[in-house]
C-alpha cells in the first residue's frame, strides 16, 4: 500500500500536514488528484476543506485529527525522515507569499516558489510546477509499463507508442515518439516496403532477413538488417525515454539557504 501525506506551508511560514493515507497515494493513481486539487487551492481553510473531504472521499480515517501542525525541523527530510513524515509521498504546496526552502533526503535545498506545488518520494526531490509533475507523473507511469512488458511484442510497442502519443498530444512541445521512432521498429504496415527495399538480389535479401523468426513486429538492427524485438529492447526504451524525461525535470536548488 503506497503512503502519502498532502501537506501546506501556510501564509505565516508554519508548516502542516495532513494524516498519513494509506493506499494507491502515488502520482498515478491518488497522488495525481492531489496534485491537481492543490493547485487551485489559495488558502489554510481550502486546503483543510480538501483534506477533509479527500479523507471521505477515500479514506474515512475520523479515530485521529486529520490536520497536524508540523516544528520547523519538518522542512529538513534529510534528518529522522521516518520519524517526521515516513509516508512514501508527500505532497506539498507553497501557500505563503515568498519561496520556502526543503532540504531533501539527498542533501539538496530545494526552493519552493510561492503558490507552487511539490512532490518527494521518501523526502527524495520529484518535481515541482504544473509541467514538471506531468512529466514525473508520466514517468512513473512508463516505469509501470516497464514492469508489466509481455511475451507480446506488438503489445508492448502499441502500449509503449499509445502512452507516448497521448503525452506528445497534450504537451506540445514533447516529441517522445521521436525517440520511438529512432528504435527502427518495423511494424507489420511497413514490414513489405522494407523487405521489397532491401530484396536487390537473392543475397542481399538472404542477409537482411539473416535467422529472425516470424513475429507481428522486428526492428532493423545497426547494419539496417531485420532482427526479433526482445523485452530487453522495450526496457532500454523505456530507460532512454525516462532519462530524458528526467533531464527535463528542473531541480529548483537555493545555494546557501539554510533552516
Amino acid at each position: 500500500m503506497t503512503r502519502g501525506q498532502i501537506a501546506a506551508v501556510l501564509p505565516d511560514g508554519n508548516l502542516i500536514t495532513s494524516i498519513e493515507f494509506n493506499g494507491d497515494m502515488d502520482l498515478t493513481e491518488r497522488g495525481k488528484e492531489v496534485v491537481e486539487e492543490l493547485k487551485y487551492i489559495e488558502s489554510e481553510d481550502e486546503f483543510k476543506e480538501f483534506v477533509e473531504r479527500f479523507n471521505k472521499e477515500h479514506f474515512s480515517y475520523y479515530e485521529h485529527p486529520r490536520i497536524y501542525d508540523c516544528e520547523a525541523d519538518y522542512f529538513n527530510m534529510q534528518t529522522d525522515y521516518f520519524g517526521k513524515w515516513f509516508s512514501d509521498y508527500v505532497y506539498v504546496k507553497n501557500l505563503s507569499e515568498k519561496p520556502v526552502v526543503f532540504t531533501d533526503t539527498q542533501g539538496r535545498k530545494i526552493q519552493i516558489d510561492e503558490d507552487t506545488v511539490a512532490a518527494f518520494h521518501f523526502g527524495e526531490f520529484i518535481a515541482a510546477g504544473e509541467e514538471d509533475l506531468e512529466r514525473a507523473e508520466f514517468i512513473e507511469q512508463l516505469k509501470i509499463l516497464k514492469a508489466d512488458l509481455s511475451y507480446d511484442m506488438e503489445k508492448n510497442y502499441c502500449d509503449i507508442w499509445n502512452a507516448c502519443a497521448d503525452f506528445d498530444n497534450e504537451h506540445r512541445d514533447s516529441y517522445i515518439t521521436d525517440k520511438i521512432t529512432a528504435y527502427d521498429f518495423v511494424t507489420e504496415d511497413l514490414l513489405e516496403y522494407i523487405v521489397k527495399e532491401n530484396a536487390t538480389d537473392l543475397s542481399r535479401l538472404r542477409c537482411f532477413i539473416g535467422n529472425t523468426y516470424d513475429a507481428d513486429i522486428y526492428m532493423l538492427d545497426g547494419y539496417g538488417n531485420l532482427q526479433n524485438v526482445e523485452e530487453s529492447d522495450f526496457e532500454n526504451l523505456i530507460d532512454d525515454i525516462v532519462s530524458d524525461l528526467q533531464y527535463d525535470i528542473t531541480v529548483p536548488l537555493y545555494e546557501g539557504a539554510c533552516l
